[in-house]
């Protein structure tokens, strides 16, 4: 089962995509192609039967209405032999259906993890080998411009997890970040950083915050961080996780048809925000980059 560290920077990509490309750019020296937006495209890499695909995320940068670079987005925890077989082929597959240049980028909580990542994977073919990019705590950005916090918040919200115990500018910054982000997510992301951060950094952040204790503020922290009985936080901690998910998805089916011009009646909307089977928005993600009147996700 995914866990907490696993789903909250895919969720960031989710609501932020055109944060990808200024990774690609100032983590990875990546030569990002001009572009005129970054959207989400459908992680569901499924190319034939038996074998099915998916990856944790993926952006499709466009000039215009020319896909220009796909992004593979990867979060990876621990060492898993199987993604040097089902990283290639995320990429051919993704490079086949959009039929535009194809990247993987795998996010990685700390550098032992990230150097394994990075480890070349020979696929057989003479010349054929995958250099995954992978993104570590040691490459990720570091925000300690308000302005650049208040730009790109959800960079400032990885970078502040990143080198938050370590530079308390960057804590400065997503102070800054936070006062610019929507009212759903900013709870969320406080959460996130706080419970990433060492005891001195935290009490920083906190004093930033102006508060004396600091009290869990959203609805997936408080049910496995704050105070309750131990058995009853690993049933929490499986609510929360879902319920954040399916939030960052019904977002991303928003955003996708908002940036494709669809009317969103109240209706669809309420059908879309309330619905908790996460296959079913995830196909929602699908249709929506397809379909020419936002009522026709539900055909």
């Amino acid at each position: 089962m995914p866990s907490r560290s696993h789903e909250i920077p895919l969720r960031i990509v989710q609501n932020r995509p055109e944060m990808v490309p200024v990774l690609l750019r100032e983590a990875l020296g990546y030569p990002v192609p001009e572009h005129t937006e970054a959207v989400l495209t459908s992680s569901v890499l499924t190319n034939c039967d038996p074998k099915e695909w998916n990856s944790d995320g993926a952006v499709l940068l466009r000039d215009g209405d020319r896909p220009v670079l796909a992004v593979v987005v990867e979060r990876q925890n621990d060492r898993d032999t199987e993604k040097h077989f089902s990283w290639p082929a995320y990429l051919a597959t993704l490079y086949g259906r959009l039929e535009c240049p194809a990247v993987l980028v795998v996010l990685c909580p700390d550098q032992t993890i990230a150097r394994w990542c990075a480890r070349p994977i020979e696929i057989g073919h003479p010349g054929f080998t995958l250099r995954p990019l992978v993104i570590g705590p040691d490459d990720t950005p570091v925000i300690t411009d308000p302005g650049q916090a208040r730009e790109l918040p959800e960079l400032a919200v990885l970078s502040a997890y990143a080198h938050g115990d370590t530079d308390p500018g960057v804590l400065k910054a997503l102070v800054e970040a936070l006062d610019s982000t929507g009212g759903r997510n900013r709870p969320f992301y406080y959460d996130y950083v706080l419970a990433g951060l060492n005891e001195a950094a935290r009490q920083e952040l906190e004093g930033l915050m102006s508060v004396e204790t600091y009290e869990w503020q959203s609805d997936f922290a408080r049910k496995y961080v704050g105070i309750g009985r131990e058995e009853g936080r690993e049933e929490g901690r499986e609510e929360g996780r879902e319920e954040g998910l399916e939030k960052g998805i019904a977002g991303s089916v928003l955003r996708i048809l908002t940036k494709r011009g669809r009317t969103i009646s109240d209706e669809v909307r309420t059908r879309i925000e309330s619905c908790n089977d996460i296959d079913t928005l995830n196909s929602w993600v699908d249709k929506a980059l397809d379909v020419d009147r936002a009522e026709d996700l539900f055909d």
